[in-house]
């Protein structure tokens, strides 16, 4: 009995899709069923890492499909097979091309795209006005200068820019116009973000993108950089992941922004932190101010230090119901810097995350001290704190008595939340010794989880 006939349609063309088109083409011999169902090509992927990968002839085989045959994913990773021979990439790269024309006429709707910007000449004008691509993943190290004047691309939905430069030609900016193009675009992700490079008109503009990451990996080339100013225009923006350098902010529109997560430096290196006398040479407050409607904040010390530096211009944040912050690169870092300031601005903060251990100073005489930033926690008083999570507690006597000085101050505590490694006796040790400190909240309960 032929029990491949009786699967669903769409197992049958994902069994398709491991075949090559000659193998595809025998089996609608044996199913007249079949002729139809293997013109769509799940999957089509070329991958230079691999053994034996040889890309001529993959472009052969994807040039001698038929007309009919329609693609849903390609991946092309190209970057070691256009090797070290100058003399050659003009022929080579002439061969991705003809290969990317081909894919894009076949109905593809995820594309994404590998090769070394070292040696690149231009993507394919049919690139950017192709009518089926919804994901789209670019990389890297390529600039993009020149954008058809018709380029459109009405179905994409997610764009991936990996280690992508942008420059103007004749007057006009190609990223403006990459975006322009992308009328339904909802998530756009620039990996390895260096915009100092670019010649642009530095703005990022777009009425649809509703999630927005930004990730810088290169920070010194920004230090000898002219780059100053920038300008956000996401007015439909919910979520937004910002890891940058914040020089210069001129514009700022992220008028429905919910979320954010911020790694926000003044340079490379921890050696670059942030100063009393760096208000005068960055001016992020626009950037700042963009934010103060956000419901959920997510940030890392460095981001708090910026905080503290311009707290003379913090807006007060309305909406922020969840303050999450990162303490692992600085497991000790004082809660005087940046922390106080935030949640005064934060009158109706109900959950406070602290990804790290509490805060606690070791003295240099015998037994735990008190750090300074603990000795009143006066700005707690006032806060409307209902949850607090602790990511990484040990239940060690300097962590008490931060706790102690906390819970004593919180009076609509509701829940704390510790993770620990503790079990067993320890674990119960560790719930008691909590149990025992004085609360200003009858309504705060503990729970302890791995």
């Amino acid at each position: 009995m032929d029990r491949i006939s009786h699967l669903p349609d769409e197992i049958i063309q994902h069994i398709g899709s491991f075949l090559s088109a000659k193998e595809a083409a025998f089996t609608t011999v044996l199913s007249k069923r079949w002729i139809n169902l293997f013109t769509i090509i799940t999957y089509l992927q070329f991958d230079c890492m691999e053994e034996d990968a040889n890309f001529t002839d993959f472009v052969d085989r994807v040039l001698a499909l038929p007309a009919s045959h329609r693609v849903r994913k390609c991946f092309l990773n190209c970057c070691m097979w256009l090797g070290d021979n100058n003399s050659d990439h003009a022929v080579k790269y002439d061969l991705i091309n003809r290969c990317l024309r081909d894919v894009l006429k076949r109905g593809v709707l995820v594309f994404k795209l590998l090769v070394d910007g070292r040696k690149v000449q231009s993507l394919p004008f049919e690139l950017f006005t192709c009518e089926t691509i919804t994901k789209l993943s670019l990389g890297c190290h390529f600039a993009i200068d020149n954008l058809p004047e018709n380029a459109l691309l009405p179905a994409l939905k997610t764009l991936y820019l990996d280690t992508i430069m942008f420059f103007d030609f004749g007057g006009n900016c190609a990223f403006k116009m990459l975006l322009d193009a992308c009328v339904v675009l909802e998530d756009l992700t620039i990996c390895g973000v260096n915009w100092e490079l670019w010649r642009w008109s530095r703005i990022v503009s777009s009425l649809s993108i509703k999630r927005l990451y930004i990730i810088r990996e290169d920070w010194p080339s920004f230090v000898d950089s002219d780059f100053q100013i920038i300008s956000f225009h996401v007015p439909n923006l919910e979520y937004l992941y910002y890891s940058d350098v914040p020089k210069h902010f001129l514009n700022v529109n992220l008028n429905s922004l919910v979320r954010a997560k911020l790694h926000l430096r003044p340079g490379p290196g921890r050696e670059y932190k942030w100063e009393e006398g760096d208000e005068t040479r960055f001016q992020p407050m626009n950037l700042i101010h963009g934010l103060r409607n956000v419901a959920y904040l997510n940030m890392d010390v460095p981001t708090l230090e910026m905080f503290t530096v311009f707290r003379e211009s913090l807006p007060v944040f309305e909406k922020l119901f969840h303050l999450y912050v990162n303490l692992l690169t600085l497991p000790y870092f004082c809660w005087v810097v940046g922390l106080h300031i935030l949640i005064q601005k934060s009158p109706n903060l109900k959950i406070l995350t602290i990804n790290g251990p509490l805060h606690y100073y070791r003295g240099i005489f015998v037994g735990p001290e008190v750090c300074p930033c603990l000795w009143e926690y006066s700005f707690l008083m006032l806060c409307p704190l209902e949850v607090l999570i602790i990511t990484v507690y040990k239940g060690c006597p300097e962590e008490l008595i931060q706790m102690k000085l906390i819970l004593e101050k919180l009076s609509y505590l509701k829940e704390v939340k510790v993770h620990s490694p503790a079990t067993g006796e320890r674990k119960l040790k560790l719930i008691a010794d909590l149990e025992k400190l004085p609360r200003a909240s009858s309504m705060c309960e503990f729970k302890v989880v791995q």
